[in-house]
């Protein structure tokens, strides 16, 4: 079930949105609907709601829909974002958010269904298991929630958003159960996930964790190749 928070000032829009809505051919796709940012910020902190999209309109009072992005990114560094404008000189601005796409107005079934498509398309490119064991347990984590794999000798170390793991594996048994458009060698003991790089400073990756990792003079070139690649399908 594709999850989504539309966010919209203007009742208007919000009908034509939810028209386009009522005409897509997706039944897996659920929305709520909020007229302003602290609304739906309001309902994130008492909810501890989570969308894989949100759909903003740029123009909205007190706290436009760039500010907004930039408050939920810093809780949700997965966030995809969708801009609603009939503006075009905002479009480089709502880059600078890390965006997902950008629909000009005025809105209709055939712009937003190309939008979602994307989404689901993009979220089932990063949302698969990676299934290990260790001293006979079995384990299993998501592959977008891994930040990077260390290799130290015989033993792996898997370090995850929420905890660290060991595994007896090989580098070749590890890479069969990646996405090598998502994970990328930037050291012969680092495999780093590129969803979580926040930047590329030097010769270190920063992730959105804070951590920072060595990046490898023969792997830097391939690293920043990917990672455009990766931002590309992003955006």
């Amino acid at each position: 079930m594709l999850k989504i928070a539309i966010c919209d000032d203007s009742r208007s829009d919000v009908e034509r949105l939810e028209q386009a809505f009522d005409e897509l051919h997706h039944s897996d796709v659920e929305y709520d609907v909020y007229f302003s940012a602290a609304e739906l910020l309001q309902s994130l902190e008492r909810h501890e709601d989570k969308y894989h999209v949100y759909i903003f309109d740029i123009e909205m009072p007190q706290m436009n829909g760039l500010e907004l992005a930039k408050k939920i990114r810093e809780r949700d560094a997965k966030a995809l974002f969708v801009f609603l404008t009939g503006f075009s000189h905002y479009v480089m601005d709502v880059f600078d958010v890390i965006t997902f796409d950008y629909i000009a107005k005025p809105i209709n079934a055939d712009k937003l269904e190309s939008v979602l498509q994307k989404a689901i398309s993009y979220l089932n490119l990063t949302r698969r298991d990676f299934v290990f064991q260790y001293r006979k347990n079995h384990f299993r984590v998501n592959c977008d929630d891994i930040l990077y794999i260390e290799k130290k000798g015989r033993q792996a170390g898997i370090h995850t958003i929420s905890d660290d793991y060991k595994t007896n594996m090989t580098t070749e048994e590890i890479w069969k159960q990646l996405d090598e458009r998502v994970f990328c060698h930037i050291h012969v003991s680092y495999i780093l996930n590129l969803g979580h790089v926040q930047a590329i400073d030097g010769d270190e990756v920063l992730l959105d964790n804070g951590e920072r990792l060595l990046i490898a003079r023969a792997h830097k070139q391939a690293l920043k190749e990917k990672h455009l690649a990766f931002m590309k399908r992003k955006v």
